[in-house]
């Protein structure tokens, strides 16, 4: 049963990711998003995460728009709520927390 509240869009998008890994050590990776919602994303990366671990999320370019200045960065608090592991690497799926993101094709259909 998907339990997904928004639909996720695939995506090939530029993420920041930074944190700690399960053995304690900090990590600030960039990599690309699989896919996006309004309220998270899903990407791959070699390092462990546990599932409830939190991680900070950068979208460069993906936030409110500044007069004169274009889109800012979106930046988000995120913690993993899914990790599938896909060959020597992991999947892992994020929910943002409080924030969300402006998703550029309708989530209605």
């Amino acid at each position: 049963m998907n339990q997904r509240m928004q639909r996720r869009v695939p995506v090939a998008l530029p993420v920041r990711v930074s944190g700690r890994d399960k053995l304690g050590m900090e990590f600030d990776d960039s990599t690309e998003a699989l896919d996006v919602s309004r309220r998270g994303l899903s990407f791959l990366t070699r390092r462990e995460l546990g599932v409830l671990d939190k991680v900070n999320v950068i979208l460069p370019g993906r936030g409110p728009s500044r007069p004169g200045e274009g889109p800012s960065d979106f930046y988000s608090e995120a913690t993993v709520i899914r990790i599938t592991p896909e060959g020597d690497t992991f999947r892992v799926a994020l929910r943002f927390m409080g924030a969300t993101l402006a998703v550029y094709t309708s989530e209605s259909a």
